[in-house]
């Protein structure tokens, strides 16, 4: 957290908007999709949406999104805790900055 830039905002909806304006892309992460993460381009400015463990990401920040994406998870797991699936979103980004 020290080490890297983050931002908290009062209206989510209205940042992704802004961000989204400013071309940056909007990317989803959640299991009910059919992209996988390496269907993203996250070689370029992105954002990325992780939802609550509870409850997903809402409809509303879904429809703002470029591109819904999950990580692959054959077997018997549906999914993961969000502090573990953000790190593996976020690797995948940083491997395909690495090319």
């Amino acid at each position: 957290l020290h080490r890297i830039k983050v931002c908290r905002e009062d209206n989510l909806k209205n940042t992704l908007d802004y961000l989204s304006e400013a071309g940056l892309q909007i990317v989803a992460c959640h299991e009910k999709t059919d992209k996988l993460i390496y269907d993203a381009d996250f070689s370029q400015p992105t954002v990325v949406i992780m939802g609550s463990e509870e409850n997903g990401i809402s409809n509303e920040y879904l429809k703002r999104s470029d591109i819904q994406v999950k990580i692959p998870m054959p077997g018997a797991i549906a999914s993961l805790n969000v502090s573990v699936a953000t790190g593996i979103v976020l690797f995948e980004a940083v491997k395909q900055r690495l090319k």
